[in-house]
């Protein structure tokens, strides 16, 4: 068998089900048997398992700094080869097991229910329907509102909403903005005046 055959996928990108495999068999198979199995080279396999730790594995307990990370972009659906990136040391496995364990849902997959009770109450209550939504912040909502089009209504009779913990955040971080940014990029379900004063109590707040 030719090379270009048996290699078939080293030019390929590495999908989470190849991360998964490597990782779980790279102790019971050779580096040969795994290349061949995913159709990349033995240089390629070896390359990979280096990057996710495969080679000298340790159980390092999770940082506050590390779980943050996971919380921000997990949540937002940040792909696979991006979270491993974004937390060096800790292979796609550990990150997938971490986010079940913490309870937290991928922003890239919804299960129908979960869209069902988007649609009918975001357009009413914008990010607060987070409280219907177990696992979901206020920014995956966000995204996944805005891919669906769907857009909270000025016309919402439902009163004053409280700030979350993760609005109060994001103002902080972001408060060299103007208000007018901040509504408009930050939170378009809230208005200007709602969020002119958010900004006024965090200042004197702080203080």
């Amino acid at each position: 068998m030719s090379d270009s055959v048996r290699y078939h996928n080293n030019r390929a990108r590495w999908t989470v089900g190849d991360l998964t495999f490597l990782e779980n068999n790279y102790s019971l198979m050779s580096v040969a048997e795994i290349a061949d199995h995913l159709g990349r080279t033995p240089g390629a396999v070896g390359l990979m398992a280096d990057k996710l730790g495969c080679r000298k594995k340790k159980n390092v307990p999770w940082s506050e700094t590390e779980i943050g990370i996971l919380h921000e972009h997990y949540t937002r659906g940040t792909e696979a080869r991006a979270l491993i990136q974004l937390l060096p040391g800790r292979s796609i496995n550990a990150i997938f097991s971490m986010a079940e364990s913490l309870g937290l849902q991928s922003g890239r997959f919804w299960r129908e229910a979960e869209l069902e009770i988007l649609k009918a109450d975001y357009p009413r209550v914008g990010t607060a329907v987070t409280e219907r939504l177990p696992g979901r912040n206020a920014v995956s909502v966000r995204i996944m509102a805005k891919r669906l089009g769907l857009k909270k209504s000025r016309d919402s009779s439902v009163g004053f909403r409280p700030w979350s913990d993760e609005e109060w955040t994001l103002l902080e971080r972001n408060m060299h903005l103007s208000v007018a940014e901040q509504q408009a990029t930050l939170f378009p379900d809230r208005t200007i005046c709602a969020v002119e004063k958010a900004r006024e109590r965090l200042i004197r707040k702080n203080k």
